[in-house]
């Protein structure tokens, strides 16, 4: 396991480079000068140095085929989006990690009382309802797919145990067509379906440009 999520993180070093563009999604204006138009933060709640949480719940299923899957999602995101959102800080991953292992019916408990074990003001709660890597009836073809739904709770909020904030995340990766089935093929897709992910979410959190088709 240990080896696996070092893999990855790996990857997602070389894949995001050391200024922290994701070259999963370069953008193109960049490169042709293409006209941009700014797009707003959905959710600008996690600026300003407010201490957050991720904590993710999984199907039985993913959890036994990817047992890494969680926490390697966490660490991605936690990294996108502590490299465009100023001043937030997350609680160590592997406290969450053991808080889950430890309390089996944690996604029972109230929020708040989630956060105020790890003194978090902000819980990023991901429900991981799909991730898988091998493409839709085929034994022999790989394609990234995970599907999660996303809540954002308020711990110092007027009503911390109803979401702040919600939408859906879906990632198809690659996304025009499935590629032929190895062992090296199956972690760099899983890598890679992970870092776009993250990328894909934590662009929920803060201004940015995208290019005029």
């Amino acid at each position: 396991m240990k080896k696996r999520t070092i893999s990855f993180v790996i990857s997602l070093i070389l894949l995001t480079g050391a200024t922290g563009c994701n070259l999963l999604e370069w953008p193109v204006y960049v490169l042709f000068g293409q006209k941009t138009e700014k797009v707003q933060a959905e959710y600008e709640g996690l600026a300003g140095g407010r201490p957050a949480a991720i904590i993710i719940a999984t199907e039985p299923g993913v959890d036994f085929d990817y047992p890494e899957a969680r926490t390697n999602i966490a660490l991605a995101l936690a990294a996108a989006i502590k490299s465009h959102v100023k001043d937030i800080t997350f609680v160590d991953q592997q406290d969450v990690e053991r808080f889950q292992m430890e309390n089996l019916n944690w996604a029972t408990l109230p929020m708040t009382d989630i956060a105020q074990k790890f003194s978090a003001t902000r819980l990023i709660y991901l429900d991981l309802y799909q991730f898988t890597m091998q493409e839709e009836n085929s034994l022999h073809l790989l394609r990234g797919n995970i599907r999660a739904a996303l809540w954002i709770y308020e711990a110092d909020g007027v009503s911390p145990n109803r979401p702040a904030y919600s939408t859906e995340i879906t990632v198809l990766y690659p996304e025009h067509a499935p590629i032929p089935a190895s062992q090296a093929a199956a972690q760099d897709v899983e890598n890679k379906s992970i870092a776009e992910f993250a990328q894909k979410t934590a662009l929920k959190f803060y201004d940015h440009k995208v290019a005029l088709r």
